[in-house]
């Protein structure tokens, strides 16, 4: 029984792989073939805003995204297909020494610096090649390779200590070792959450005060309203890798910032750059982020709940083309393997980030002007080479925003 449950595991794995990916690829040539219907005309909705050329340039910066996600997903199929159908991760496992508990975390750190290594050609194309050629690249070569550096040396301090840990639990604590592992990644995440705005993210980028201007105290008045506390608003230097602009908060508790990228507040004026603000606002005034990190938990225990159940099953790792049982080898058939079963979920979460979406763009019309937003979105489209036109397939599937003119239309019959 165990043989035939592994037989059909394997089966619908291999199966699902190339669903996927041709399901992928299917819905990029959508996308593509809706940009290319538009190349002769802005769109009418859209002519006070953008003239031929930016809506051309748009569409043509799409168009090499898409091209090169095509190619990427390729390349993860192939990757995919080594690791496991081609037992990559065996022959990983059996050519380190045998060093107990240490081979395990050696091997895990194997294997994500070999991913790390095999997509690097892939992060040097997108930044020097696709990003420079349609002018955003800011970045350099010593800049490029010098946050690669500190990523890997972050990850390691992070991850070892965490793969350890899991790896003592599994080994001690019995079947309730899921119980635990989850409780305790849990807590590391929001410990993480905490320390990202004060400790992490100035590691990457500078942050400064705002000065005092009217943007500022703009700010001060919406966080006050809503009813939060935020410990300071700053500005990144986002300019120096890359001109698209964006505005967050991070943080949680005391911790909060309100964070504005450099290059947005160039091209912004404040009334736009303060809805804009009340947008991100309107998610915390709604409850959308404690939402997402409520389903984020449901999602991460149940995901330890399955990986308690299967870590004895012999069908569950030779099903997935892996003789070796260990947490090491269980840890990635779930990180790498089951995104395969859940691709199919996709078009819900986009559903409800859309629909968060549009709550939030409502509450910035009420504290704000709704025009503000709209020519506020229009410009940061403008200036990310956004386009404004896509295919409803695709987007219903991929997009956590909703498409440029759904948004608009749904904004101005709120402002009349």
């Amino acid at each position: 029984m165990t043989n035939l449950f592994s037989y059909y595991t394997q089966v619908i794995f291999i199966s699902m792989i190339v669903i996927n990916h041709l399901t992928e690829v299917y819905l990029a040539r959508r996308q593509q073939n809706a940009l290319r219907l538009h190349q002769g005309a802005v769109p009418p909705e859209f002519n006070s805003y953008l003239n031929l050329s930016e809506h051309q340039t748009a569409l043509r910066y799409a168009t090499a995204k898409l091209n090169y996600s095509q190619a990427h997903l390729v390349w993860d199929a192939i990757l995919l297909f080594y690791w496991f159908p081609f037992r990559g991760l065996e022959k990983l496992y059996m050519s380190l020494p045998d060093w107990g508990i240490h081979r395990e975390v050696a091997f895990l750190g194997s294997f994500v610096l070999i991913g790390f290594l095999l997509n690097l050609p892939w992060s040097v194309f997108s930044t020097f090649v696709m990003e420079e050629k349609f002018g955003f690249n800011r970045s350099t070569p010593k800049l490029f390779i010098l946050d690669r550096v500190k990523g890997i040396a972050l990850g390691a301090l992070i991850g070892f200590p965490l793969i350890y840990a899991l790896i003592i639990l599994y080994n001690a604590t019995g079947k309730w070792w899921w119980v635990l592992s989850f409780i305790g990644l849990t807590t590391f995440q929001f410990i993480l959450v905490w320390a990202y705005p004060t400790w992490i993210a100035p590691l990457f980028n500078k942050f400064k005060p705002l000065e005092e201007s009217d943007v500022k105290q703009g700010i001060e008045k919406l966080v006050s309203t809503a009813g939060f506390q935020a410990n300071g608003v700053f500005v990144m230097d986002a300019s120096k890798r890359s001109s698209h602009g964006n505005a967050y908060f991070t943080g949680f508790g005391k911790n909060k910032r309100v964070v504005f990228f450099d290059t947005l507040l160039k091209d912004l004026q404040v009334s736009e750059i303060l809805a804009i603000l009340a947008h991100e606002l309107g998610h915390l005034k709604l409850k959308h982020i404690p939402k997402s990190m409520v389903t984020s938990l449901v999602i991460s225990f149940l995901g330890f709940w399955l990986m308690g159940y299967v870590a004895t099953e012999n069908w569950f790792f030779s099903g997935h083309f892996v003789r070796i049982h260990s947490v090491s080898a269980l840890v990635l058939i779930f990180t790498q393997c089951i995104p395969i079963y859940t691709f199919w979920f996709t078009p819900i979460g986009s559903w409800i980030s859309r629909k968060r979406e549009f709550e939030a763009d409502a509450y910035a019309a009420k504290e704000t002007r709704a025009q503000d937003l709209v020519s506020g979105l229009l410009k940061l489209y403008r200036q990310n080479s956004s386009p404004v036109v896509t295919d409803s397939v695709y987007s219903t599937f991929y997009h956590s925003h909703p498409p440029a003119l759904e948004r608009i239309k749904r904004l101005e019959s709120l402002e009349r």
